[in-house]
């Protein structure tokens, strides 16, 4: 893989400097090239390759993403593990790539949107205070103006499409960018569900395709989460309960957000929920069923008796939809509504404006849609 498009030079510098190396000692350690690398990473002289950059992270004992955040590490209490879901080194190219559109994406915004005079996003962060994921929750949707009720009064063929279309729009109409990851790139769920990359002008919210749109729809608030707490990352599980020490603190905060979102607790009036009861609430809150079980297991409304039966049930039944739905995507769909997808529509719209407006060419509007231009 080639160079990287950007490169947080503080974040390269104080990372060093956690480690006590100076630039040519840490050169040393990854290449044999006699000129000092880092130094001219620091400076801004030269940017490095993935490899590079894939080498540092291990040397400097960090993840390689915390290179390309804008925030500064020393103001984390702690590096949030960016590099969660990825299982084989050979498995992260991918989900690289993807991270790497995403910045170039910023970028081209963020200079856009600042020659323009736009103020940067002023939600970005805005919750970092909050202690309770039922309290940011309700923040959220304060804030993006998300009417619950019409959630639910979503019904029909494709209903969850159109609630997760809902959510989309209502965050894209506050400034924060909302993709999905490009079908040919073939980034498996279980490396990752979703990503967000943060930017004071351009924040970056991207979801995997390949999942279940009731997950999608969990993953897109989870995202939402890190976004409002400013804290970026990979994220490749639903868990919300606190069962792995290998699931990090942060994932936990925000997947207890998405439960707290999606299923009210004060929706759930009944002392007791059985099979039926939980196939409803799947419909009505275009929720997957193993996790409405899991959120109601987890507050005490499944009675002990049947938890055990009807857990295997519902994993059952999850995994045979799983199957089939992987069935049907196998196709892989247009390539030009992929992409529309994959940059989402307020990318696409800003780009498209900015092509009408003749303030970019044809051939630059195409090459950041990765489509033509003439095709949106």
């Amino acid at each position: 893989m080639g160079q990287v498009k950007f490169i947080n030079k503080d974040n390269l510098r104080i990372a060093r400097e956690n480690m006590g190396l100076d630039t040519l000692s840490a050169t040393k350690k990854l290449s044999t090239s006699k000129k000092d690398l880092v130094d001219a990473w620091e400076s801004g002289d030269l940017l490095p390759t993935w490899s590079q950059i894939t080498k540092l992270s291990k040397i400097y004992n960090v993840p390689e993403l915390i290179f390309f955040s804008d925030k500064k590490i020393e103001e984390y209490k702690k590096i949030p593990d960016y590099r969660v879901g990825i299982n084989k080194e050979e498995d992260d190219k991918e989900v690289k790539k993807l991270i790497n559109l995403v910045i170039k994406r910023q970028e081209w915004l963020e200079k856009k949107l600042r020659s323009e005079g736009f103020p940067k996003n002023k939600l970005l962060g805005s919750g970092n205070s909050i202690e309770t994921p039922l309290k940011l929750a309700e923040f959220i949707k304060e804030k993006l103006d998300i009417d619950f009720q019409e959630i639910k009064e979503i019904s029909g063929f494709g209903a969850g499409k159109r609630a997760l279309k809902y959510l989309i729009n209502k965050a894209e109409e506050k400034g924060i960018f909302v993709g999905k990851t490009i079908a040919h790139y073939r980034i498996e769920v279980e490396d990752m569900r979703g990503l967000f990359i943060s930017n004071d002008y351009s924040p970056f919210i991207i979801i995997n395709r390949k999942d279940a749109v009731s997950a999608q729809i969990f993953s897109f608030i989870h995202e939402l989460s890190h976004f409002f707490r400013k804290s970026e990352g990979i994220s490749n599980t639903l868990e919300f309960r606190k069962t792995s020490p290998q699931i990090d603190k942060e994932e936990i905060f925000c997947n207890r957000v998405a439960a707290e979102f999606l299923l009210p607790k004060e929706e759930l009036g009944k002392d007791f929920y059985n099979k039926a009861d939980i196939n409803t609430l799947a419909e009505t809150y275009k929720l997957s069923k193993i996790f409405i079980f899991y959120r109601l297991k987890d507050l005490g409304k499944i009675e002990v008796r049947i938890i055990e039966t009807l857990e295997a049930e519902i994993k059952k039944e999850t995994e045979e939809n799983i199957l089939k739905s992987k069935m049907r995507k196998e196709g892989g769909g247009d390539y030009n509504n992929n992409m529309k997808d994959s940059n989402g529509n307020l990318f696409n719209k800003i780009v498209s404006n900015s092509y009408l407006e003749n303030r970019i060419d044809y051939v630059e509007a195409s090459k950041l849609l990765n489509f033509s231009v003439e095709k949106i």
